[in-house]
């Protein structure tokens, strides 16, 4: 990370000098950073001519508390010359309305397309777009025609050039509204150049003799209250000759009075520029500069009382996740996510209106609060804009990005009395819009609340399950399906509820996984399994007997992995080879180089993996020699209609095939009839499972399965 200084080198090396509109960050070097790299890409490589970029932000300029030239734009009214003019110019004119609007995107229409370049338009076409954009940023509810058309005609690139501009003029006022501790004195810079353009061009004199009369004027004013103050001096050193004796008398107190006032004085200064900071830095997310939690929750609290108030009015929570954002985190880095958030927010503050309130809650979640809405319908609507909105890529230096986000939204009703109650419900059915696909929206409803407390109380469950040893395993006989004979058992868990009897893998085993329980609970699966099949194998008089256990993906990020497996084969007594771990090709795929490397020292010490459900995922045999598999075990839904379906019999064919010409073994799941069987035979498929052999039963239900299995 770069220092402070460092960064103050190259704005300086940028604009002449450091503005005191970097003042205040200076003390933070990660937001003086962000600031900083905000300010060159949204100004000053912006590809949008100087004069246009200067007008806009003198004009937008007059909303905020510090007047124009009071930041850093001054620096460039020299280099345009007589042009300078035109920026002052438009300060005094009036905002344009709906009509002026029309009449400017009509000239737009006939004038401009995507392909021109944003820098070289003609006066006339570049002042209908500074009016257009004017009104885009001044009635963000009335102008979503204007904003679609300027998409349509400058094109996606020239319209995010535009909107990232306004945004940062935006965050500028935000900033400095936020830092009132900073003196924002007239820039010397920008008198010296005016009246070096005065001398260089003579017809401006007129012109700027106001202006330059105007800061002669302030500087002859604060002469006359410097000679104000010697006066007054003087005169108080005069009293102070004259009661010389007094002051002997009273001096030893009075200067101790005099110091503790200067001190108090200075101390309640830095304490209200502390304060100020603090208030901020307490109310502000320090990236984005958007408002954080604690604030959205006060002001949420705030409109939920006025809806108490006023029930006719409501209000809404849009709670916003981006979409596969860990994807730009780990393949661009984490300067380029940053840089993506803060551009996702540049992009929501255009569409916000100035009574609603948007806030970043945490790493990629936002949200913002509505006030003032007839209903449900008018929350929609604003979801449906800010998908529109957020279909425009991001331009992360050379990089074009797509991002959507998930929108959860939730309305406030009579029952509500909570603002926590209302963020969690909006962020419930942000989880909903998740299951549905990136891009999509989900309004809060009743059945949501139901499903959440079910999936609490399954988590409940769950965790006093592993507390009381509530789980069982199945086994299921994997056969050979040349011999008939069982070669091996896969370990299957199921749960014992004290209420609801018997609940399978697929209701809980995801809760387990997001949980993290999945850990404990599979490294007993994989002992208790372990121990049994050495029973077995004894019992039977037969070791060549192995059993098949399921690998979580939690399990594979463990850094110990290796080492529990090697500690459970201690621990039961059972030779590495009778082991064979199954995981989905999904798991397999995304997983790390390390956690790779972790399976091959597996297979190093002779346990075998298969990959189980084959099929269901990428589907390919094409990355198969990257990793250690033996065996690839076909997904029951190709099986099961492999004696009606000439598509699931090519498939399966296809797939023995190629695992046979790679020197991978198959097993077929979920084999039901002899049709099924005796095809798979003729394929030359090696193993078999399913219920024609028998349904997973209890340890001491294997017995009687079948007498030659024993």
């Amino acid at each position: 990370m770069r220092t402070s200084e460092q960064i103050k080198a190259e704005i300086k090396e940028n604009f002449g000098f450091v503005p005191p509109f970097f003042e205040s960050a200076e003390q933070n070097t990660q937001v003086l950073e962000n600031l900083w790299q905000q300010t060159l890409f949204a100004y000053v490589n912006n590809p949008l001519s100087s004069l246009f970029k200067e007008k806009l932000s003198a004009y937008l300029s007059r909303y905020c508390v510090i007047p124009y030239c009071m930041i850093c734009h001054s620096c460039s009214l020299y280099s345009l010359g007589v042009e300078a003019s035109k920026v002052l110019e438009i300060i005094g004119s009036p905002p344009p309305t709906q009509t002026d609007v029309e009449i400017h995107l009509c000239l737009l229409r006939d004038s401009i397309n995507e392909s021109m370049l944003l820098s070289s338009l003609n006066p006339e076409v570049e002042q209908s777009l500074l009016y257009c954009s004017i009104f885009m940023f001044l009635e963000p509810e009335q102008s979503q025609y204007c904003r679609s058309e300027l998409r349509r005609l400058l094109g996606s690139v020239n319209y995010q050039y535009l909107v990232t501009f306004a945004g940062y003029v935006k965050m500028c006022h935000v900033w400095i509204e936020g830092h009132p501790e900073v003196n924002y004195q007239t820039d010397k810079r920008a008198i010296e150049h005016l009246e070096k353009l005065v001398q260089r061009e003579p017809g401006l004199r007129d012109f700027f003799s106001s202006y330059i009369n105007k800061v002669r004027r302030e500087r002859e004013i604060r002469a006359e209250q410097v000679a104000q103050i010697a006066k007054y001096q003087r005169i108080q050193k005069a009293l102070q000759q004259a009661n010389g004796k007094l002051e002997k008398r009273v001096k030893p107190l009075t200067t101790k009075l005099s110091d503790f006032d200067i001190l108090l004085k200075q101390e309640i200064n830095k304490r209200q520029q502390a304060e100020a900071q603090l208030l901020h830095v307490a109310f502000h997310d320090s990236m984005t500069g958007l408002a954080n939690r604690t604030l959205f929750i006060q002001r949420l609290e705030q409109g939920i009382e006025r809806v108490k108030k006023q029930p006719s009015v409501a209000l809404a929570v849009l709670y916003l996740d981006l979409d596969r954002f860990g994807v730009v985190n780990n393949s661009l880095g984490y300067t380029s996510g940053d840089q993506l958030l803060i551009a996702f927010a540049r992009r929501l503050e255009i569409c916000v209106r100035s009574k609603d309130t948007l806030a970043r809650l945490e790493a990629d979640e936002f949200a913002i609060l509505l006030e003032d809405i007839e209903g449900i319908s008018d929350a929609i609507h604003f979801a449906k804009l800010l998908q529109e909105e957020l279909e425009m890529p991001f331009y992360l230096g050379c990089q074009e990005v797509f991002m959507s986000a998930s929108i959860g939204i939730a309305l406030t009703t009579t029952g509500y009395e909570q603002a926590q109650m209302l963020v969690g419900n909006a962020n419930i059915a942000t989880h909903h819009a998740k299951a549905l696909g990136k891009a999509s929206y989900k309004v809060f409803d009743t059945p949501m609340f139901i499903e959440t407390s079910k999936q609490l109380q399954l988590e409940s469950d769950l965790e006093r399950a592993v507390e009381n040893q509530e789980f069982r395993v199945h086994y299921q006989p994997i056969v050979s399906l040349s011999t008939n004979k069982i070669i091996g058992f896969e370990a299957l868990i199921r749960w014992q509820h004290p209420r609801r009897g018997f609940v399978f893998p697929g209701e809980f085993i995801s809760v387990a996984e997001k949980t993290g329980m999945i850990v404990p609970i599979s490294y007993w699966v994989l002992r208790e399994a372990c121990r049994q099949v050495k029973v077995w194998q004894q019992k039977f008089l037969n070791e060549q007997l192995t059993i098949s256990v399921n690998l979580s993906s939690k399990q594979l990020l463990q850094s110990n992995l290796n080492q529990e497996i090697r500690e459970i084969l201690k621990q039961t007594n059972l030779d590495a080879r009778s082991l064979k771990l199954e995981i989905t090709e999904t798991t397999l795929i995304e997983n790390s180089q390390s956690t790779i490397e972790r399976l091959w020292q597996l297979r190093e010490m002779g346990v075998q993996l298969h990959i189980d459900d084959f099929g269901t995922g990428y589907s390919s045999l094409s990355y198969l020699h990257h990793f250690p598999i033996s065996v690839l075990k076909i997904d029951r839904s190709f099986i099961n209609q492999i004696d009606t379906s000439s598509k699931n019999a090519e498939i399966v064919s296809a797939i023995i095939t190629l695992a046979h010409n790679l020197g991978i073994d198959v097993t077929a799941e979920g084999i039901e009839t002899l049709e099924q069987l005796e095809l798979l035979q003729k394929l030359q498929c090696k193993y078999g499972q399913g219920y024609l052999f028998s349904k997973p039963v209890q340890a001491d239900a294997v017995e009687g399965i079948e007498p030659r299995y024993k």
